[in-house]
């Protein structure tokens, strides 16, 4: 009897014992027979500040979280290449002056691997950011890449000032300055997002697909020559001040034909915009522009041929809407000699009171006609406005009243003195 039960408690140890030795073998079958150490993070990589003084290739560490820190205002006289995924942190007031003159500027990640220009400090406004002086390469490329909490300063504080998170300085002459901005985010920065007010027509520039918000200024800084540089592919709204801002420097549309789009914020007209000779703009359906007291535009080609126009093309769904900044009077649309087929359609014009620098003019109308201009104006309506929708020059037609060049169709005049004053103080009421 003891003997039977000594031999079934061994049958017993012998089961769970040969059980026991299998689960350790399937155990030890799902674990790697020699299992790999985690990688330790590594800290930043510190440029020194002359570090730029050379060519460079900034490549992307998978073991730095942020591969490098800059802690200056670094002056970037070598090319410069920064390849996808790179991390760069810059310390408070630190940002990149580039100054390659000819030689390449290329930050260039990819969709799932951007570039990333950060701050120490993630807050708005606590790097410089970037500023161009010297960057004439065409292949000059920023793309895929996030600039963030910067502006924390004026990239240029002496005359003319350059500000913002990334800014490329205007050059008179030759060699221009180039740039290509595509899918580019400017975020969170201390004062605007972009300050391009400085370049001129004869920079090689380009921007698509942009998303500029959180900053504390307008998105976007611009000459009127190069304002149609922006599109409808970029996003500028979420800003302290929604405004792509077309401000007082080249202000002259000039020996070219540009467009201006529809976008998610309105413009916004600081003084003049001057279509001159050989210039002709046109402003697309749905277009919203504000005027600061002293903003207008003017259609004036000055010489014959008289080549330049103005179309401001609306639609029954999308009209132009030109306005005074918080509904503040501004100047209206001077027009003079121009020959071209200048039109004004679907419009809706508000708060213009007709004063004109350019000629000493004073309450005179929304819309100023010089010297008979070729214009058609149709399914417009004028608003609120202290004088004349239409103000002629009474030297405008040798066959006064008539105007045989202009056209006034299909429009509303409200809250104005009439559709037609002239110089010599007579006035045509609508309809005209």
């Amino acid at each position: 009897m003891e003997t039977t039960n000594y031999n079934m408690n061994k049958t017993l140890l012998n089961f769970f014992g040969a059980l026991a030795l299998f689960s350790l073998t399937l155990s030890g079958c799902s674990k790697k027979e020699n299992p790999e150490p985690e990688e330790e993070e590594l800290p930043p990589i510190e440029l020194a500040c002359d570090y730029f003084s050379e060519d460079r290739v900034l490549t992307n560490d998978p073991q730095r979280p942020v591969d490098y820190r800059i802690s200056c205002w670094a002056n970037v006289q070598g090319s410069l290449k920064i390849e996808p995924g790179v991390v760069i942190e810059f310390e408070n007031h630190a940002g990149l002056m580039v100054n390659l003159d000819s030689k390449v500027f290329e930050i260039k990640g990819t969709a799932s691997e951007p570039v990333i220009l950060t701050g120490t400090s993630k807050q708005q406004g606590h790097w410089r950011g970037i500023f161009l002086t010297e960057a004439h390469n065409e292949n000059n490329l920023i793309e895929h890449a996030v600039i963030e909490y910067s502006g924390s300063q004026a990239l240029k504080s002496t005359s003319p000032v350059y500000e913002g998170s990334l800014a490329l300085r205007g050059v008179s002459g030759t060699p221009p300055q180039a740039l290509t901005l595509n899918h580019v985010t400017i975020k969170d920065g201390g004062s605007v997002g972009l300050d391009f007010h400085g370049i001129s027509k004869n920079a090689t520039v380009s921007t698509a697909n942009l998303t500029i918000t959180g900053n504390a200024g307008v998105p976007v800084m611009v000459s009127a020559e190069m304002a149609h540089v922006f599109d409808h592919t970029s996003t500028y709204s979420g800003n302290a001040s929604d405004f792509l801002n077309i401000t007082t420097t080249n202000y002259e549309i000039e020996d070219q034909e540009v467009v201006w789009q529809k976008l998610d914020v309105p413009y916004l007209v600081d003084d003049r915009v001057h279509v001159k000779k050989d210039g002709h703009l046109t402003i697309e359906p749905g277009v919203e522009i504000q005027f600061l007291s002293t903003g207008y535009l003017q259609v004036a080609p000055l010489l014959p041929p008289y080549n330049a126009s103005l179309k401001i093309q609306g639609t029954d769904d999308e009209k132009v809407l030109l306005k005074g900044h918080e509904d503040a009077n501004w100047g209206g649309i001077y027009f003079g000699h121009t020959q071209q087929d200048n039109v004004i359609d679907y419009a809706v014009i508000e708060h213009t009171k007709g004063d004109y620098p350019v000629g000493n003019l004073q309450n005179s109308g929304a819309v100023y006609m010089h010297a008979d201009p070729v214009l058609r104006i149709t399914n417009t309506t004028f608003r609120d406005m202290p004088n004349y929708a239409v103000y002629a020059y009474s030297g405008a037609s040798p066959i006064k009243p008539d105007l045989p060049n202009f056209v006034f169709v299909s429009n509303i005049v409200t809250g104005t003195k009439g559709s037609l004053g002239w110089g010599d103080g007579r006035t045509t009421h609508y309809p005209y």
